[in-house]
């Protein structure tokens, strides 16, 4: 069964210039690790030549300067045997332009003004509020407002007197209730009146004692020959064992 495929299998010939064969050989030059590596791989083999002038070379001195700790106390060097000394503070210019901005720095002489004029306050007498303050406190003022003006005397019988005691007498609360002074305290109801009897109607209605009185003390005196008492004793004698 297979014989035939054997035979056929070793003499198939596929063309190299077909579009397949071109792309399986383009994906494995672009997978060979071989040829990813070969620039590299000849580079190192020609070796590599670094100028001292090189941008790069003068970049790494000029951080390693800037980093050395060696150039940054330089100058500090250079100046330390050349300082004799001052009689002062005052004559070395450093230390006054240090304590200046010590000064400037410093939150206590900050304040030191705002301190000293804290709990100073001046205010001029003719200033406007200060006017008005007065103006107004003379307004609110109670013994302003109950100053006497003047002391006065007038004739009793005088017109407008009269006309004004007349007025307080018409105007005075206790003279338009005296007339009632007389009946204060007084209560009287005449007996039979229409208020009496509607007010002993009522009681009777919400007595208690006879919305609950019992069926014998009222008399009542029933017929003997009433229909119900004689449908009652038949009733009795049918249901009687005697």
């Amino acid at each position: 069964y297979t014989q035939a495929w054997e035979k056929d299998k070793i003499q198939v010939h596929v063309m190299p210039d077909t579009p397949d064969i071109l792309q399986a050989k383009q994906n494995k030059a672009n997978y060979s690790q071989k040829l990813y590596k070969l620039g590299w791989e000849e580079m190192i083999k020609k070796g590599y030549d670094l100028t001292p002038e090189a941008i790069s070379v003068k970049a790494a001195k000029a951080s390693r300067d800037i980093a050395s700790d060696y150039k940054y106390k330089e100058g500090y060097r250079k100046q330390q045997g050349h300082h004799i000394g001052f009689r002062s503070l005052q004559d070395d210019p450093k230390m006054m332009w240090s304590m200046q901005v010590a000064k400037m720095q410093s939150e206590r002489e900050y304040k030191k003004d705002f301190e000293k004029w804290k709990t100073k306050f001046n205010m001029p007498v003719d200033m406007l509020g200060f006017l008005l303050a007065k103006k107004c406190q003379e307004l609110v003022s109670d013994i302003d407002y109950k100053h006497m003006l003047h002391r006065w005397t007038c004739l009793p019988d005088q017109n407008d007197v009269t006309q004004a005691k007349r007025v307080y007498d018409l105007q005075s609360d206790n003279l338009y209730k005296s007339d009632l002074q007389w009946l204060r305290g007084l209560g009287w109801s005449p007996l039979g009146s229409l208020e009496s009897e509607k007010n002993k109607k009522a009681s009777e209605i919400l007595s208690e004692k006879k919305y609950r009185q019992h069926p014998d003390t009222i008399k009542f005196t029933s017929i003997p020959d009433a229909m119900d008492i004689i449908l009652a004793k038949s009733n009795a004698k049918n249901r009687s064992d005697v």
